[in-house]
């Protein structure tokens, strides 16, 4: 007897054990799809989603590999899919196109961004990325690879994704509004959340800054310099003075020579805030260096160079 192939799939569902209870977005996470090595970005499997482990992809020195959470959200409106689209032939039969469009919108308050994050998140806009979801009870919403075991996250329409800065009215404060659409080729059926009270036992908050944070970017400038001292103010594009920093945060490289340079004591400025002096062995005078900063929470990746001086 010939063997009958069809599209039929058992429903036995999940009515005596609700394991589905998600809530609204509150945060984002995003991922770039390819990480540096030109391979997806993904984690191998429901274990690996610990605090250490994201943090260690927060603060990622390559940044196709970089984890990149956004600020808390307010008023999301995520409505699900629209309805499909059918084709209807003369005869009246009806046969399926696609699917509807799956939209995703979110304001950002304008204490946790203004229209500098804007310009940041703007530069996402065409990439190919996804997201991770942490909802408002803190579950972690992600993407289940075909094979059922692989973390993935949510694949996003770059080419749909929008930022608008709202202007504070006398009705209401100012905001980041942002919106897009999620990729064709997401398949509901395939979302899946870790719960935050139980279940596999999430070791961390995904709406606490101190547990899911971002880089901030910071830049040195140099104030002076000696054969034995640096002295540089640090403060991130915000132009917020970076304070509280202590000698290991520091990286001090001489060109001239290639090699490293001890920094041997930091006194941080009590009258300019976020300036620094670095103290360390006499080197040679025109001797070229460079300094950064190598911080957890911070981008490591703008440096100031300079010549020291006699």
């Amino acid at each position: 007897m010939a063997t009958i192939v069809n599209n039929y799939a058992n429903t036995g569902g999940n009515w005596q054990d609700v394991h589905y209870l998600a809530k609204r977005a509150r945060r984002l996470i995003f991922v770039p799809k390819w990480g540096n090595d030109q391979t997806e970005n993904t984690i191998a499997s429901v274990s690996g989603v610990t605090k250490s482990a994201l943090q260690a992809l927060f603060d990622d020195h390559q940044v196709k590999d970089r984890y990149y959470p956004l600020p808390n959200l307010d008023n999301v409106e995520n409505p699900g899919r629209e309805e499909s689209t059918f084709f209807e032939w003369n005869s009246g039969q009806e046969t399926f196109v696609k699917d509807g469009k799956k939209s995703f919108k979110a304001m950002i308050k304008v204490e946790d961004g203004g229209p500098a994050l804007v310009k940041k998140l703007k530069e996402w806009r065409g990439a190919k990325f996804g997201c991770y979801i942490i909802d408002t009870d803190k579950n972690f919403h992600y993407y289940l690879d075909e094979a059922g075991t692989i973390v993935k996250p949510m694949p996003i329409d770059g080419d749909r994704f929008d930022v608008r800065w709202i202007e504070p009215t006398d009705e209401g404060p100012g905001m980041i509004e942002i919106s897009f659409n999620f990729a064709d080729e997401m398949e509901d059926g395939n979302l899946r959340y870790i719960d935050y009270n139980g279940g596999s036992g999430l070791d961390f908050d995904g709406t606490d800054y101190d547990d899911v944070y971002a880089l901030w970017d910071v830049s040195l400038t140099e104030v002076s310099n000696s054969l034995t001292t640096i002295t540089v103010n640090v403060k991130t594009d915000y132009d917020i003075p970076v304070t509280g920093l202590a000698l290991a945060d520091f990286y001090l490289y001489n060109t001239t020579d290639s090699a490293e340079i001890t920094i041997t004591n930091l006194a941080e400025s009590t009258t300019t805030s976020g300036q620094y002096v670095l103290t360390f062995a006499s080197q040679d005078a025109s001797d070229a260096y460079t300094l950064r900063i190598n911080k957890s929470k911070y981008d490591y990746a703008d440096t100031v160079s300079g010549t020291l001086t006699a």
